[in-house]
Order: C-alpha cells, then structure tokens, then sequence
C-alpha cells in the first residue's frame, strides 16, 4: 500500500514539472527587418512611348526647349500655296503651355516677301485645357506604337492612287532629343478614294482621327 501512495505522489510531481514546460514555452526573440527603399517612381511627365532620336539643333525651333518639355508640331503643306504652316505647342512640367506658329516659304521660293515668319499664338484657358486633352488622350499616346513604315503593307503590287495639289500632314511628338514623327499626303482621298492594297488603312484611320484631335482641318 505504500508502494502505491509513494508511485503515486512521484506521478503528481513528476505531471506538475511537464505543466510548467508547457504553460512556458520559450520564445525565441525576432529579429527586427530592415526597412525597404522603395524605387524611384519614373517622372510622370515621361509618359510617351518615343523612339528615334534627334539633334533638336537641327530642327530651328523659334525657342529653345528646357528639360522634360514635350513638343508637338503639327505642319501643313498646302499644296501649290506658296506657305505651309508649322505649329509648335510647348508642354511644361509647370503645367503651362505657348504655342508659336511658322509660316515657311516653299523652298524653291526666293526673295524678300518669301521670307519665314514667327508668331505667338495666344491661349486662352479653353484652348489649354483642349490642348492638355489631345496631349493626353487615347489617340495621341496609342499611336505612339507606330512607325512611319506602318501606313504600307509589304506586297508585290504597285501602288496606284496619284493625285496633285492636296495637302500633306505631319505630326512629331518629341522630348528629350527623341521623338516621333508622322506624315501622310492628302489622307482623306488616300482612305475614301484610294483602291490601293498597300496602303493601311486601318493605320491611316487612326492617324486622321489623331490630327482630328489636335484640330487640324482636312
């Protein structure tokens, strides 16, 4: 019997020294992590997909470009006219825009009253804002995707379409000394009247709904 009571008081101390262990577990102390540099986020001003590059000495622009500012020229040959005009509209990072237009004498033109001319264009609030939109709209940042080369698809056939004393369009977006450039000769008889399988026409489309957004007349 009391072998019994001494195997059963060892039994009790033995289940209380167990309780203890297990009513404290040790925790083992975490170490702190470092905390994580985040990445410089990309300007946001850089936003369009432009891809050749150019020495902007070269284009005689009326004013000189400050960093990060984005220029979109819009030029018209009109035809058998003795000027074409080019437009300049200035995007800053300060949110301000100018805008300068040249009018450019033919260059087989020669003489005093064939000489080229600058002029500020005025801009009030409306137009600014309807600038900033074509600058940042769907049209204007999808067609970046496009080269020159887009507007023919390669075939064996010869092109067809002719016609004379229309006008020619073109269009550059640049910033930084890269840019991109587009031009198309008398686009709406190229795409309405113009049975001719190497022209894309569906590139064609896209370009004039994108000199539609910058208002250029057609």
């Amino acid at each position: 019997m009391k072998k019994v009571i001494i195997l059963l008081f060892v039994l009790l101390i033995s289940c209380k020294k167990e309780g203890k262990v297990i009513s404290n577990p040790i925790i083992p102390e975490v170490k702190k992590e470092k905390s994580v540099i985040k990445k410089k986020i990309d300007n946001p001003f850089l936003f369009l997909s432009l891809k050749d590059s150019i020495d902007v000495k070269t284009l005689e622009f009326p004013f000189e470009l400050r960093r990060n500012d984005i220029c979109v020229t819009v030029a018209i040959g009109y035809g058998w006219n003795a000027f074409d005009d080019r437009i300049h509209y200035v995007f800053s990072e300060d949110s301000t825009i100018n805008a300068f237009k040249e009018k450019i004498p033919k260059s087989y033109l020669k003489g005093e009253k064939y000489k080229k001319t600058v002029e500020t264009i005025k801009l009030n609030d409306e137009k600014r804002k309807e600038l900033f939109n074509a600058l940042t709209s769907e049209q204007t940042i999808n067609f970046q995707k496009y080269k020159q080369t887009d507007f023919k698809i390669d075939s064996n056939k010869i092109s067809v379409c002719t016609v004379t004393d229309d006008n020619g369009y073109s269009i550059r977006f640049l910033q930084n000394n890269t840019h991109n450039s587009f031009f198309y000769y008398a686009p709406i008889f190229a795409l309405n009247k113009c049975d001719d399988e190497t022209i894309n026409k569906s590139v064609l489309k896209e370009f004039i709904e994108l000199l539609k957004i910058w208002k250029v007349e057609l």
